[in-house]
C-alpha cells in the first residue's frame, strides 16, 4: 500500500474494475446445480505476473490476494510466465484443482492488463486498468478486487467470461510431428529447412592474429582470414591465411626486416552447445619468410635476400559464439610445429651473429566470422 491518498484516489478505479467483472458474471441457462458442485471442487487460483518492476508492489499484491482468498477457502498458487502467454494459459489451466488463472501484465506505463480465465470453462476476459506505475497503490486494490470478484461468481457456479481462452491469449504451440510412422509421405506436407546445427555452410572469416616467431623478435601481429564449409553441422574444414606486419630484427652486425606469412588447412568435428560452438581441428600449415631492407654494420656486409619456406602441422581449437544469425565471433588458439629450422646469420672480418626462428609457433586469431548456407 502507498497510503490513504493513493487508496482515496483510486477508489472510483476499484468500483469500476468491480462492476466490469461483475457485469460479465450471468447464470448458465443450464446444468447450474452441476456446473455449483464442479466449481466447488476447485480450491486454487493460480497468479502469474510479468513486467511488475518493484518487488515491494508484487509483494503487496501477493499479500492481499492471498489473505482475502483464504477467507474463501481458496488457495493461491504463483506461477510466472516462462514462455508464451497460450503456452502459460494452457499450463496454468490443466490441474483440475484450478478454479482460475490471472495473469498481471504490467509492462506498460499508461495502465495494467489483467486477464481472468475460466479454467472449467476455457473462456478468459480481459481488462485494462489505467494508471500503470504511477497509481500502483490503487491498481493492486483493483487487482484483488477484480479477483475475488471473479473467484467468487466462479464458485457459485456463474459465468465471468464470454469470449474463447485461444481469442484472448492466443493458441498454445502445436506438439512436433510425430516422426516414427515410417508410411508413405503426404505431399501436401510443407518440406521445413533443417535447424541450424545441421545444415551445410560456406564461411568466412575476418580478424586480426597475433603468433610467436623467435627470441629477437618474440611475437607478430597481423590480419587473418579464412574460408570454410561446414557439412551439416558435423564436419568443418577450414583454408586460411595470415599475414603479419614486418618484423624488425637488430644484431651486433646490423639489422634487418622480415616479412611472414602463414597459410594452410585444418579439418574437425563441430560440437554445439546453443549459441555456442568448437571445433578441435588438426591439419597441415605452410610459413613463408622474406629478410629485406637490410642495415649493416660498419666492417659487415649484407648478401641478396630469398624467400624461404617451411612446412609442419597444427592443431587448434575454434571456438565460435553466434550474435546474430548469420554473424558469429570466433576465436581460434593453437600451436604449429615445423620440421625445418630458421636462421638469420651475419658475419664480418672479426665476429658472426645468429639468431633462430623458433620451430614451434604459438597462435591467437580473433575475428567475426560469416555463414552462408
Amino acid at each position: 500500500m502507498r497510503g490513504s491518498g493513493f487508496v482515496k484516489a483510486g477508489l472510483p478505479l476499484v468500483l469500476g474494475a468491480v462492476g466490469l467483472v461483475a457485469a460479465e458474471a450471468r447464470a448458465e441457462p443450464a446444468g447450474q446445480v452441476a456446473s455449483f458442485q464442479a466449481s466447488r471442487a476447485r480450491t486454487e487460483i493460480v497468479l502469474g505476473t510479468t513486467g511488475i518492476g518493484a518487488e515491494s508492489v508484487q509483494s503487496s499484491l501477493v499479500g492481499l490476494l492471498s489473505a482475502e482468498l483464504r477467507r474463501m477457502q481458496l488457495s493461491l498458487v504463483e506461477r510466472q510466465p516462462k514462455a508464451t502467454l497460450s503456452a502459460w494459459a494452457a499450463e496454468a489451466t490443466r490441474s483440475p484443482r484450478v478454479l482460475a488463472a490471472i495473469l498481471l501484465d504490467g509492462g506498460s506505463e499508461q495502465g495494467w492488463r489483467v486477464i481472468v480465465i475460466d479454467a472449467a470453462r476455457g473462456r478468459a476476459i480481459a481488462r485494462t486498468l489505467p494508471g500503470g506505475i504511477q497509481k500502483d497503490a490503487a491498481s493492486i486494490e483493483a487487482v484483488v478486487s477484480i479477483v475475488v470478484s471473479a473467484a467468487g461468481a466462479l464458485r457459485e457456479g456463474l459465468e465471468v467470461a464470454s469470449s474463447p481462452m485461444e481469442a484472448v491469449v492466443g493458441r498454445p504451440p502445436a506438439p512436433p510431428p510425430d516422426v516414427s510412422d515410417t508410411g508413405p509421405a503426404d505431399s501436401s506436407v510443407p518440406v521445413t529447412r533443417p535447424t541450424g546445427h545441421t545444415r551445410s555452410f560456406v564461411r568466412g572469416t575476418l580478424g586480426a592474429s597475433v603468433a610467436s616467431f623467435s627470441p629477437a623478435a618474440p611475437a607478430t601481429e597481423g590480419m587473418t582470414f579464412a574460408l570454410g564449409a561446414s557439412f551439416r553441422g558435423h564436419v568443418e574444414a577450414h583454408a586460411f591465411g595470415s599475414f603479419f606486419w614486418p618484423a624488425r630484427m637488430r644484431g651486433p652486425l646490423g639489422e634487418f626486416r622480415v616479412t611472414r606469412v602463414l597459410f594452410g588447412a585444418a579439418l574437425g568435428p563441430v560440437f554445439t552447445a546453443g549459441a555456442l560452438s568448437f571445433v578441435p581441428e588438426a591439419g597441415v600449415v605452410g610459413e613463408r619468410l622474406h629478410r629485406f631492407d637490410t642495415t649493416p654494420a660498419a666492417g659487415s656486409f649484407a648478401t641478396a635476400p630469398s624467400p624461404f619456406v617451411r612446412f609442419g602441422g597444427l592443431l587448434a581449437l575454434r571456438l565460435r559464439q553466434r550474435l546474430v544469425r548469420p554473424l558469429s565471433v570466433e576465436l581460434v588458439a593453437g600451436s604449429a610445429y615445423f620440421g625445418r629450422r630458421v636462421r638469420f646469420t651475419g658475419s664480418s672480418s672479426e665476429s658472426s651473429w645468429s639468431v633462430d626462428a623458433w620451430p614451434a609457433v604459438a597462435f591467437a586469431q580473433l575475428g567475426l566470422d560469416l555463414a552462408l548456407d
